[in-house]
């Protein structure tokens, strides 16, 4: 009586250290929705934090642009000149100049400056896009292998029960070998499948750990159920918000504009610049009343027939190459645009598909046949196996669809260059 006791004791220790350990772990294991992720990987991503340091840094250079360039202080000693007018003291002065440009030359650099920290910024909110489209993509992956993984576990639990059947059937006499070997052979099929789909869930977790930045193991437990799409926008709508909003369309058009004033820069190299001088005699530490001289010089762009023409001719041909790169990202998004607005239609209409024909036709065949080998027809077991195949590849392919299709939405997002409310 006395080591039964001892063994419940034991027992039941066990299991309470096994619950114990069983939540600790769940609860270590935090589940993310989809939009925290997004805004970690916003604060985060290496991608994103070197875009906006480049825009910042851009950003940075248009005072530096419109600034002079320093002015120059000398000091004079000359000698020279104070023998020949026999005073026998040398002369100091101090002169301080300054190198003006043309007014329009300053106002031109400062505009380059701030289109290329335009085109900077509409970099960044690109890669903020490109980075959100990812993880969406990254997130949907996840949570379909957890999917496959559910739907994997139960065809195997069903696959036991007909394989326990077939087996005990054999054994009374009533079926065949053959039954029950080929039950084990499928069994046998999903435990593979099993080790492969774990294996693409530490894959697919180990690139969402990157795009936030994090330790590539670190463990994401279930991710939580995204809400239902609704997919109603037309083509029209989307190549209105693509052209207004895409951030590569807009970094394209800021650099024709910087091309554009880079090019009214180079004809205004046909105008001259200044240079200010003032000079001041010095006696004994003190200015010298009267003793001072100003002077004022302007360049002269003499050789204008070499540098300037061909500077207009190199910014000409510039402009004239941006409008046609700009032409070609244009036709390049509109491209993606279509690409991604067919993709998630036939998506959608796979998906739909799916749920209100191929899964319920393929369950009621399942069950039909369930029914026709527990009434003793042992030809149904083909037909069972066969149908619980199938089903559990209509299964399969449903969730598949609506990965794609939610990987066609981001991508749409990401052409678009805005969160749409799917």
């Amino acid at each position: 009586m006395g080591r039964l006791m001892f063994i419940l004791k034991v027992f039941s220790l066990s299991i309470f250290i096994f619950l114990f350990s069983s939540t600790v772990k769940a609860e270590s294991v935090q589940s993310y929705t989809l939009d925290s992720l997004i805004q970690e990987a916003l604060t985060l991503n290496p991608e994103i934090l070197s875009a906006k340091n480049a825009f910042e840094s851009a950003n940075a250079r248009i005072p530096q642009a419109a600034s002079l360039n320093d002015p120059e202080i000398d000091f004079e000693y000359d000698r020279i000149t104070a023998d020949r007018e026999l005073s026998g003291k040398p002369m100091k002065t101090f002169s301080v100049s300054q190198d003006i440009p043309f007014p329009t030359k300053i106002y031109l650099r400062a505009k380059i400056a701030s289109k290329l920290a335009k085109m900077a910024y509409e970099n960044y909110k690109a890669k903020e896009r490109d980075v959100v489209a990812q993880l969406k993509s990254a997130y949907s992956e996840l949570s379909l292998i957890y999917k496959e993984i559910e739907i994997s576990k139960e065809n195997k639990s069903l696959l036991e029960q007909i394989s326990k059947t077939a087996t005990t059937r054999y054994g009374s006499g009533r079926g065949s070998q053959v039954e029950a070997l080929k039950s084990q052979v499928e069994l046998a099929r999903v435990d593979n499948e099993l080790i492969l789909l774990e294996q693409k869930r530490v894959t697919a977790q180990a690139r969402l750990n990157v795009l936030l930045n994090r330790d590539p193991k670190t463990d994401f437990g279930i991710p939580v159920a995204e809400s239902a799409i609704t997919f109603n926008r037309t083509l029209d709508d989307f190549y209105r918000l693509t052209l207004d909003n895409n951030p590569e369309l807009k970094a394209y058009r800021y650099a024709t504009d910087r091309g554009q004033a880079a090019y009214d820069l180079s004809l205004n190299e046909f105008l001259p610049d200044f240079n200010l001088k003032f000079r001041q005699m010095v006696n004994k530490g003190s200015f010298v009343d009267g003793a001072w001289a100003g002077m004022i010089g302007v360049t002269i762009p003499l050789w204008f027939f070499e540098k300037q023409a061909f500077g207009v001719k190199e910014m000409k041909s510039d402009l004239k190459m941006l409008k046609a790169e700009y032409k070609g990202k244009e036709n390049s998004v509109l491209f993606e645009l279509n690409d991604a607005y067919a993709r998630a239609n036939a998506n959608k209409k796979l998906v739909e598909l799916y749920e209100t024909a191929f899964i319920p036709q393929a369950q009621e065949t399942v069950n039909v046949a369930a029914k026709g080998y527990e009434s003793g027809k042992s030809e149904m077991l083909t037909v069972l196996l066969d149908s619980q195949r199938m089903l559990i590849d209509f299964k399969l392919q449903h969730y598949k669809a609506i990965l794609d299709l939610r990987i066609a939405l981001a991508d749409l997002e990401r052409v678009v260059g805005a969160g749409i409310d799917f």
